[in-house]
């Protein structure tokens, strides 16, 4: 653009000089005029074509009627360039030429108002009023106080068509003013320079308009200056459009109302005119008073078109502030309270709990299997079991209890003076009436509900305090969790330290699955990743972690090793020291389970975490020696937890040690090997007696392909 800028100033520098030049040489000025000034015409009618064939949407259809006009304009310079060669004095007036030049703004006007016509039809009407009320005061005044005194007694077709092109030039600019400036929060540049060549066709066709009622206009005249600049303006604004894809206009929802300039423009036609009128015939014409109904007329229908506008956006707004109140409190597709009302109960009701010592209690339901209702029954069947799901939980519940839609496939109820024993009563409640009776999908499958769920209290001994919601919630969470785990369809309270003992995550594919324990059976006698998922899972939430990230965290662990499928045997069963090749090979079995997660499955979020797992607290692991916090949280865990099952079981390469020798070794890698933080909260589960023994591998079991 910048060079196209260079070269459209450079060639009306050079236009200006021939035309300086061609002052006194008839020969000269008829070959500027004529020949030179269609040139930058002949170059804007491909970039149209170009500018039209690279827009998209409205754009596109505006910038072909543009390239249609622009292409009007060049046959009517080419038609008056020949009878400038052709014809003595010229051409007649009017000619076809003139036809060809009201076809290009004819044209232009509709180009215009279609590349903004995202806006309501009472805005694109509305726009169309404008424009006619400032052409129509302008026209009057223009006619009445220039062309009239100058035209003979009677009105020449010539002078008619000569003066509607200026007007129409006018129409066009201020159709860009008040559908596209107004209405709109972006202009496309290409417009907007369309728009400014316009405006100056409006300017030099009105300086032409005069000379030609004068007699004064010839092929030397420096007016075809500013048709030049125009041609200039057109082209920078088509190689605009043509050099990038631009953005379709962005409409408005209350647009800039123009209405001081159409009023402006009427009232001061109207007093033009009678001034003329006043001071050459001593009285109003009836053109005059005709003229001002009409703009009265005109101004009154835009006045009912604002109107109707305005009453829209009033109707639309208020549904919409209606609308948002209601979805500040419910949830749309089950009628229930939604999330964030939920917090706000919470809290007032936790509040109120603490002023009275009172206990609160939280229960969280997750649909079973929710996912698969989904991908085999299609999602409106999914809106439908949850509509019914809501249904079977507010009928469950107290009449006093909060439900709420928690998100997806999850709700919550709130359950203000409820200690632990009545939460898990309700939720129990709550649990056989989703299963209780199957629910008839429209194809005439049954469709078992069922769920599991996560109870929270506080307030009560043991529990959360009543100030500690994000704990409750939080507790409330690892306890649906481990409902989840148990195999679904149960209720588990938060604050059983043996209902964490858990090592899968129900979602994880099959054939991973399978795949981590031919891993195992491979190593040795004795379980591995179930244990490390069990135990990954324990200390995750010890340190806090949320339900995402335990689930995630387990599901790692329960994977991390299906990297060594493609460690050859030999390596991985080893009793001797290893040779710097065959390390190579084994270190990069991290790599190689990201790889497999991130192509096999679903569950690409586990790679990262599969990957990290031999990384060290200190920088000195593989594969890419992360550090510190670099290292992700849930692999750090894994390190710990991979590092005790592996000392406590015998492998080829070494003996099990035992439970103090292994916990020296956790002591000894703090900070170096191993996050303090997860070492700490590991060897605290250890002295309470959470990590239990690895059990005995079941060789047959590992060894059964997977459905």
């Amino acid at each position: 653009m910048r060079w196209a800028i260079v070269a459209g100033a450079v060639w009306l520098v050079l236009y200006a000089v021939l035309t300086g030049l061609s002052q006194g040489s008839e020969a000269m000025a008829r070959f500027v005029g004529n020949v030179v000034y269609v040139v930058p015409l002949v170059l804007l009618a491909p970039l149209s074509v170009m500018a039209a064939r690279r827009s998209r949407g409205r754009l596109r259809t505006a910038w072909w009627l543009l390239a249609v006009s622009n292409l009007l304009w060049l046959v009517g310079e080419l038609i008056w360039s020949a009878y400038a060669f052709t014809r003595p004095g010229g051409a007649p007036s009017p000619s076809i030429a003139d036809i060809a030049y009201i076809g290009s703004y004819a044209v232009a006007l509709p180009g215009i108002v279609i590349g903004f016509g995202g806006t309501w039809a009472e805005r694109q009407v509305r726009c169309m009023v404008d424009s006619a009320l400032v052409t129509l005061g302008i026209g009057a005044v223009g006619w009445a106080l220039v062309v009239g005194p100058l035209m003979p007694g009677t009105t020449t077709a010539g002078a008619i068509v000569t003066f509607a092109q200026p007007l129409f030039a006018i129409t066009i600019v201020t159709a860009l003013v008040a559908v596209g400036l107004c209405g709109h929060r972006t202009i496309p540049p290409s417009f907007l320079l369309a728009g400014a060549g316009f405006a100056v066709a409006g300017i030099t066709d009105a300086v032409y308009a005069y000379l030609f009622m004068v007699h004064s206009y010839d092929d030397a005249s420096w007016l075809n200056l500013g048709w030049q600049v125009e041609a200039v303006l057109l082209c920078l604004a088509a190689a605009a459009a043509a050099l990038r894809t631009e953005p379709e206009p962005e409409v408005r929802s209350l647009d800039r109302d123009v209405a001081v300039l159409p009023a402006a423009v009427a009232v001061l036609s109207i007093v033009g005119i009678a001034i003329a009128d006043r001071l050459t015939e001593g009285h109003l014409a009836r053109s005059t008073l005709v003229i001002a109904v009409l703009l009265a007329s005109g101004l009154l229908l835009r006045q009912v078109l604002v109107t109707r506008d305005r009453t829209r956006l009033a109707e639309a707004l208020a549904t919409a502030l209606r609308e948002q109140e209601r979805l500040a409190v419910t949830d749309g597709l089950t009628g229930l309270y939604n999330r964030r009302f939920f917090q706000e109960m919470l809290r007032l009701d936790a509040e109120r709990a603490e002023q009275n010592s009172a206990p609160i209690s939280i229960v969280i339901i997750d649909l079973d299997r929710f996912k698969k209702i989904n991908d085999s029954c299609g999602h409106p069947t999914g809106d439908r079991v949850l509509v019914e799901a809501a249904d079977r939980i507010r009928r469950a519940v107290r009449p006093a209890d909060l439900v709420a839609r928690y998100g997806g496939e999850e709700f919550v109820c709130l359950l203000p003076g409820a200690g632990e024993d009545t939460a898990m009563e309700v939720a129990e409640r709550v649990r056989r009436a989703l299963s209780r009776t199957p629910l008839v999908v429209p194809s005439g499958r049954e469709v078992r509900l069922t769920a599991s769920l996560g109870v929270a209290s506080a307030g009560t001994r043991g529990g959360r305090p009543h100030g500690d919601l994000e704990g409750l919630i939080q507790d409330a969470d690892g306890a649906l969790y481990r409902a989840k785990a148990r195999g679904r369809d149960q209720v588990v309270a938060a604050g059983r330290l043996a209902d964490l003992a858990l090592d899968t995550d129900p979602d994880l594919p099959s054939a991973l699955v399978w795949l981590a324990d031919q891993i195992d059976a491979k190593l040795g006698n004795h379980e591995h990743s179930t244990a490390v998922s069990r135990w990954a899972l324990l200390t995750g939430a010890r340190l806090g972690l949320h339900q995402a990230e335990l689930r995630r965290t387990a599901a790692a662990a329960r994977l991390h090793d299906i990297g060594k499928i493609n460690v050859d045997d030999a390596i991985l069963t080893k009793p001797g020291r290893l040779s710097q090749e065959e390390w190579d090979v084994l270190r990069r079995h991290p790599q190689e389970g990201a790889r497999l997660l991130t192509e096999l499955s679903d569950r690409a979020d586990l790679a990262p975490l599969v990957g990290a797992h031999h990384e060290r607290y200190d920088g000195a692991g593989y594969p890419t020696g992360l550090r510190g916090d670099g290292i992700p949280i849930e692999a750090r865990i894994i390190a710990v937890c991979d590092s005790w099952a592996a000392m406590r079981a015998d492998r080829a390469y070494a003996s099990a040690l035992s439970e103090a020798e292994a916990r020296h070794q956790i002591e000894r890698g703090r900070g170096s090997q191993f996050d303090p933080a997860v070492a700490d909260a590991f060897l605290a589960l250890l002295d309470e007696g959470a990590i239990d023994e690895l059990a005995p591998l079941r060789h047959t079991d590992a060894a059964t392909t997977p459905r």
